[in-house]
């Protein structure tokens, strides 16, 4: 099961690099390029991506190898510990493998000396070490160099998503803080309508279809139906996979799965729409794209296998459409009251800081303040505040 998976943690960085294997699935796939666009927005990647590409595809050119990796245990891979069986790899595949090690560290050494130059002074002897190759043995290929890959890659890959995590969870109590500023700006005749209004668009955008549950049966067949335009009653878990294994090498990664989740996306955020907050349907798809790996990819490789996968559409949840709890900042907002409360006293110290010192402060990028009808009474406003857009004064 864990063959071609096994160093799915490091495949994950490159999952972007190859084009789809067979000409019909990229006639399948022609009508969709701005979901590609949207997905691959959202890659992670890496400086040292090359290297760990070629390392991958050599390793795998080693059929004993393999046959240990099937055998491997889950948390040997994702730890590094199955870089001890680099000493059972062949002579010419670890050839292969000192050959490239010696091209990354000349490719680190001519960077190192770029630096030392730009900053003339700094002793070479304390610049910093990367994680992702053993630079103590120039020479060869060893277990360490891919524990090292192995390990840093993890850590990126999970750093990454917490520093998502975070960043869309302050841009929500951004958004909310500029809101009740606004409010406070108003008289009561002007804040009720702000708040009516704010309600109303808060309705519009929860008045959407039913969301399928990411990764469910019902949810695969609406793909296969109204993205893959093939006929209902055809569905076959078998072929679906195959049909979005886009790259041919046996494996659902990130970007493959969040493609999936396009016309459930759809269906909640329409870019044109002054209620849908396109920042958050990114943040939707990352959450759906979690969840699926979660219910599905058991060895936690950040890959999803053509085994995974068949062995969730035996299990009962995959029948069973849940549907899914949408991000919703009314009920289920991304941060709680003791987040929020620090937070707006955080901002509230920081506007006083900017005002002492002359400097007007800005709102939060891509974000659009409250239009209110052109209907309101005359209203006074302090010096240097600007009433808001829409307001006859």
């Amino acid at each position: 099961m864990r063959l071609g998976l096994s160093f799915g943690v490091l495949l994950f960085l490159v999952y972007g690099a190859v084009a789809p294997p067979v000409t019909e699935k990229k006639k399948t796939h022609e009508t969709d390029e701005t979901d590609t666009n949207e997905v691959h927005q959202q890659a992670v990647d890496v400086e040292y991506k090359k290297y760990l590409e070629e390392v991958v595809q050599v390793l795998e050119n080693d059929d004993e190898f393999k046959q240990r990796l099937l055998k491997a245990d889950p948390e040997d891979i994702k730890t590094g510990r199955i870089a001890k069986d680099v000493e059972y790899l062949s002579h010419h595949v670890r050839t292969r493998l000192d050959e490239l090690k010696r091209k990354e560290l000349d490719r680190l050494r001519h960077l190192a000396r770029q630096q030392y130059e730009h900053d003339n002074g700094i002793d070479r002897k304390h610049l910093k070490v990367p994680a992702h190759i053993d630079g103590s043995n120039p020479h060869t290929f060893e277990a360490e160099d891919l524990r090292k890959l192995i390990t840093q890659t993890t850590k990126e890959l999970e750093d990454a998503d917490r520093e998502r995590r975070k960043d869309f969870k302050e841009y929500e109590m951004q958004k909310e803080l500029e809101y009740q500023e606004q409010l406070k700006m108003l008289d009561e005749q002007n804040r009720l309508e702000a708040s009516k209004q704010h309600e109303q668009l808060l309705q519009k955008h929860n008045q959407h279809a039913p969301i399928h549950h990411p990764g469910s049966k019902q949810q695969f067949e609406q793909v296969w139906e109204e993205q893959d335009h093939l006929n209902a009653e055809d569905f076959n878990p078998k072929t679906f996979f195959h049909l979005h294994d886009l790259d041919g090498n046996g494996v659902w990664d990130a970007v493959e799965v969040k493609a999936l989740f396009k016309k459930e996306l759809d269906k909640m955020y329409d870019p044109n729409a002054p209620e849908d907050d396109i920042r958050e349907r990114f943040e939707e798809m990352e959450r759906m794209r979690e969840h699926v790996f979660n219910e599905t990819d058991t060895n936690r490789d950040q890959l999803i296998s053509f085994p995974e996968f068949m062995e969730q559409t035996k299990r009962r949840e995959f029948q069973d459409d849940r549907g899914w709890d949408p991000i919703d900042q009314k009920d289920h907002p991304v941060y709680n009251e003791d987040e929020y409360r620090l937070y707006a006293q955080q901002h509230e110290t920081e506007i006083r800081r900017m005002i002492e010192q002359g400097i007007i402060p800005a709102a939060p990028p891509g974000y659009l303040p409250m239009i209110i009808p052109s209907n309101q009474q005359h209203q006074e406003y302090p010096p240097g505040v600007q009433p808001p857009s829409g307001f006859h004064v």
